[in-house]
């Protein structure tokens, strides 16, 4: 059985519960035949029931919970605006009604998650657990539907609420992978079990049930999470099997990549012993959720015992400071955007280092002059990447929705055949969807100006256009100017503008072949037969080049670099943006940013369902996008999805320091994603 249908399994059933898909499960499992109630089994009784807690089983690396199903499904139902089903309906949809009459959904759903050695290697095994309302009447409600065997410490195993295997009488077939799968691991089951509190149905993979029976139903009920959805990974078990494939993964990585190139395998080698490193500092992973009638917060813990991966280091870099004045400076209508207090420059030094070694061996194996080598590596891996890793930064996207409609729409007039205009109108179109990048860097114009100038004044070199031409046509080779900023938008006189046209190729119009004629004035057939249509000449049509424009714009010591196909456009947001342009369309007066505004934090930010519709524009067709339907939404997806970040210092649980992060989606997204996803 795959780790992710493992995965998904361990998921579902809760979630149904809670008021996710009961489609998204699978098909149910056909419901037992009521007839005559079979007599109800008793227990053994040569000692009491024992229901003290029992020590965590080994190999166990996810825990979780679900508190209160039925309230879940509440605030679902508020969030639709549709009458939903019952918990006891939802359970009854994938199980039977025996099974519906006896669990409540008032109390949490735990779940867990195993994992062993096997022939195939490291395999995770699952279980979860749901309440009974009490052990008397499930054990004769259940027993009445299904044959209940008695085990120890009052335990009956549930036969009949597995996976059904396929009856005997069916005809001989090839078994596949997957039942070979089911079968090694002995099916699933179900077993009704005395709890700390009362009792609980535990169903799982039965290879599972043995260990996880004692702890779901002794253990896990005692712990107390006030979230109403908790999930914790840890990694203990997982690390001695990695460990022992650490030295063999680099050497299959390389092969299956069949590059020979000392640089690739220093590349590979580095980013598989980062995975390590991180597995190895983790300590723990806890996500919390709460769930209301007003949103979702989700809250992520991710404790470490090491620092030892440049992820860990990153993470628990503490710089927690209030969000930097340019983030709340962005324009009204950015749709996506966050900010970073940054780390120690000297935590990207070997990252550069690998990538300038890929780089010099990637130009060097393309057959680039040494010389050309070497300028652009300083110019890429010296001067561009520290600007984004020296400090703090802050990014911002958006777009001109009323030039975007308009684009749209004059793409959907074009007349069919017309490649001409249609190329024209989907660049323009193009240009809109791409919109606005906004990123300032902590160092000065001074600085980031002369790095824009010098790559034309790469590309220009003699050496290097020569190179260059030996690889494309002169007539397909981008080409790179530094141009002044555009008129009718005022920036400071220290603007830098850099322009990179891309060609495209022609199109290739090969026009109609006339139609005969096909008869008579009358309308007879014609006994005639027409001369062949001599085919049109191809037609080729010249497309206009797509045009990048690359901004340094001055604000104070630090630096915005504007991207965007639409250069006015860009130019405007970047003048907008300066710290001494007004703020009266700007982040630090649009609501619904509370959570950024309070306290330090490492980092922060937010997104917009606008912004995720806009890139559905790029990728998709017109009719599978979900950009045109924006506004018929209730929001038009313009409400923020916030999401902060922080680092914790080491403390006795987390040795190597924390990162916490959180997540807030208000209601006001949820609907607007309930209402796209009920469109047609």
């Amino acid at each position: 059985m795959s780790v992710l249908r493992r995965a998904h399994r361990v998921f579902c059933f809760p979630l149904v519960l809670a008021g996710a898909s009961v489609a998204a499960c699978g098909s149910p499992p056909p419901a037992a035949t009521v007839g005559t109630p079979r007599p109800t089994p008793t227990a053994a009784k040569d000692k009491p029931i024992d229901v003290s807690p029992v020590p965590e089983p080994p190999g166990l690396v996810v825990v979780g919970r679900v508190n209160k199903p039925d309230a879940i499904v509440g605030a679902v139902g508020a969030w639709t605006r549709l009458p939903l089903p019952s918990g006891a309906d939802l359970v009854r949809s994938i199980a039977d009604d025996s099974v519906a009459e006896v669990v409540d959904l008032s109390q949490p759903i735990d779940g867990a998650v195993t994992v062993g050695l096997s022939r195939r290697g490291v395999d995770p095994v699952y279980a979860f657990s749901v309440a009974v309302k009490s052990y008397d009447e499930a054990k004769a409600k259940l027993g009445a539907a299904h044959r209940l065997v008695a085990g120890e410490n009052g335990q009956f195993k549930v036969e009949g609420l597995g996976k059904r295997r396929p009856p005997p009488s069916l005809a001989p077939r090839a078994r596949s992978e997957e039942e070979e799968d089911d079968e090694d691991d002995g099916g699933e089951g179900c077993v009704l079990a005395p709890a700390a509190q009362g009792a609980r149905l535990v169903c799982g993979e039965s290879a599972a049930l043995e260990s996880l029976v004692p702890y779901l139903s002794r253990t896990l009920p005692r712990e107390r999470w006030a979230s109403d959805v908790h999930v914790e990974v840890r990694p203990e078990p997982v690390r001695a099997p990695l460990q022992e494939l650490r030295a063999s993964l680099p050497v299959l990585a390389r092969s299956l990549l069949g590059s020979q190139s000392p640089a690739v395998r220093e590349l590979v080698d580095a980013s598989l012993g980062e995975v390590m490193d991180i597995v190895n500092d983790a300590q723990k992973l806890s996500v919390d959720a709460q769930i209301a009638d007003s949103g979702v917060v989700a809250t992520t813990r991710f404790e470490f015992q090491s620092t030892t991966s440049l992820f860990a280091r990153l993470l628990t870099t503490d710089r927690a400071d209030a969000p930097p004045a340019a983030f709340w400076h962005l324009p009204a209508e950015t749709d996506l955007g966050f900010f970073g207090r940054g780390a120690d420059p000297k935590l990207f030094d070997r990252p550069r280092e690998l990538l300038a070694n890929l780089m010099l061996d990637a130009t060097e194996s393309f057959g680039m002059p040494e010389a050309e080598q070497r300028a652009m590596k300083d110019l890429v891996a010296d001067r561009m990447l520290p600007l984004f890793t020296g400090g703090p930064g802050v990014y911002g996207k958006g777009f001109d929705p009323a030039a975007t409609e308009k684009a749209s729409a004059q793409l959907a007039s074009v007349k069919p055949g017309d490649l001409a205009a249609e190329a024209e109108a989907r660049l323009r179109l193009g240009e809109q969807l791409v919109g606005w990048h906004l990123y300032q860097v902590n160092e000065p114009v001074a600085k980031v100006g002369p790095i824009l100038k010098d790559w034309p004044a790469l590309w220009n070199r003699p050496a290097f256009a020569k190179w260059a031409k030996t690889k494309s046509t002169a007539a397909t080779l981008p080409r790179m100017r530094v141009v002044p900023p555009p008129p009718g938008v005022t920036l400071p006189k220290d603007t830098v503008h850099l322009e990179i046209a891309i060609p495209r190729e022609d199109l290739v119009d090969h026009g109609g072949a006339p139609t005969a004629g096909a008869g008579d004035s009358a309308g007879r057939p014609s006994t005639k037969r027409a001369p062949a249509a001599k085919p049109a000449a191809p037609k080729k049509i010249a497309q206009k080049p797509v045009v990048v424009h690359v901004l340094a714009v001055p604000d104070g010591a630090a630096t915005w670099i504007a991207l965007g196909l639409d250069v006015k456009l860009v130019a405007q947001k970047a003048a907008a943006s300066i710290s001494s342009a007004p703020d009266a369309s700007t982040l630090g007066k649009a609501p619904g940013m509370e959570a950024l505004r309070e306290g330090k934090l490492n980092g922060g930010g937010f997104a917009t369902l606008r912004g995720v519709a806009l890139l559905t524009a790029i990728a998709l067709e017109p009719a599978r996008s979900a950009f045109p339907k924006l506004a018929a939404l209730p929001h038009r997806g313009a409400d923020p999805i916030l999401f902060t970040g922080r680092a914790e210092a080491a403390s006795a649980n987390a040795k190597g320091g924390a990162s916490v992060g959180t997540v807030l989606v208000s209601r006001a997204v949820i609907e607007d994603i309930v209402k796209l996803a009920m469109s047609p």
